[in-house]
């Protein structure tokens, strides 16, 4: 096949500007389809070639660092929400959100595990109605309906976990409520454990219903008191029996004395028979820095310090000996100085000068 002339060299034409129009180009007249694979790449869209004014309202802006503005043309800036991805090792984190630059809430997620909250020092908040419900501050302390983060010991409302009312502490549940109780119990229609009391992993006391019946196990009733001198005896041992005196314990919080109606002073019981028995000394609080407060049990299971030498039998009922110690009475009449009734011979602990502690049951001294 023989060619006449030489063909001519085709001829591009170009666009001018706006000559092509949304009004002339058909709903779908430019598909995914029509527009292979990297066909438009960055590289043949200059700066600035898409501008915000290209869009809608409400366009996304992004500036030199990836970072995305969605009502913002300075998504680092102070308000509007900003987007933008950090990669840290092998994870990318999304920061939602910018106050003068400093980014301040994150998401995340992956494979293992999701993760949303505030990246600075400021409490991340959560509300519903545009009210404010729940908080939690740079410390982990979660407050519900509560900006205090220790509502039971400031008279607020509300609920907070992880507060001690000094500082932050793992496991505290502080809660308050204004004209009703600040805590329900409830179990379904069967009976059993209400609450149950854990030390050191050991089980050691619950509280129980059963029918209209609820019981408290495993314990005793007790009441705060003070030496008359305010300090701290420490040869006073678990057992010992106390006497009721008439000066009453002070408590002194922030230089204002707390009020006190019904706690007074102890000592350790120096007469025998003596018919003011208070109880028996459990321990001293060391929970509290501001003063010397002894726990002395008054109601209930308890043990009871018996003198070397002296022999108690189950049944037997008990007055004080008149050196902190404990000893049988010659009848079997509740009376006065009644103090206690032996459970158990059992021998609990032994102390140094050959006293010993038994179970008892404390008869309300």
């Amino acid at each position: 096949m023989a060619y006449i002339g030489s063909p001519a060299a085709p001829t591009i034409a170009t666009v001018s500007d706006d000559t092509i129009t949304t009004a002339k180009l058909a709903d779908d007249a430019v598909t995914s389809a029509k527009l292979v694979d990297d066909a438009v790449t960055s590289a043949k869209i200059t700066d600035g070639a898409v501008t915000p004014t290209d869009l809608s309202t409400g366009h996304p802006n992004w500036d030199s660092s990836g970072n995305v503005g969605i009502g913002t043309s300075s998504p680092s800036g102070l308000g509007g929400a900003s987007i933008n991805t950090v990669t840290n090792g092998s994870s990318s984190y999304q920061y939602v959100g910018a106050v003068n630059g400093t980014k301040t809430f994150i998401a995340y997620g992956d494979a293992s595990q999701n993760i949303m909250g505030s990246v600075t020092s400021i409490p991340f908040i959560f509300r519903t109605n545009n009210t404010e419900r729940m908080r939690i501050n740079s410390s982990g302390v979660l407050m519900h309906n509560t900006t205090a983060v220790s509502p039971a010991t400031t008279n607020n409302f509300g609920t907070s976990l992880g507060h001690n009312g000094t500082v932050p502490q793992a496991g505290i549940v502080n809660t308050s409520a204004n004209g009703g109780a600040g805590l329900y119990v409830n179990r379904g229609s069967d009976d059993g454990n209400l609450v149950l009391f854990w030390q050191n992993a050991t089980l050691e006391g619950s509280i129980t219903v059963s029918g209209t019946t609820v019981s408290y196990n495993g314990g005793h009733l007790s009441r705060w008191a003070q030496l008359v001198d305010g300090t701290k005896d420490e040869s006073i041992v678990k057992g010992t029996v106390m006497t009721n005196l008439d000066k009453m314990a002070e408590w002194v919080k922030d230089g204002v004395e707390e009020d006190n109606e019904q706690l007074n002073c102890m000592a350790v019981s120096s007469v025998e028979g003596d018919p003011n028995v208070a109880g028996v000394f459990v321990n001293w609080d060391n929970d509290d820095d501001d003063s010397n407060d002894m726990n002395i049990a008054m109601t209930g299971d308890m043990v009871i310090r018996i003198a070397q030498g002296t022999t108690v039998e189950r049944g037997n009922l008990l007055m004080s000996a008149g050196d902190g110690t404990a000893k049988p009475q010659e009848d079997d009449i509740v009376r006065s100085k009644t103090i206690a009734k032996v459970t158990s011979t059992h021998v609990s602990c032994t102390y140094p000068d050959g006293s010993y502690c038994v179970p008892c049951v404390l008869m309300a001294c």
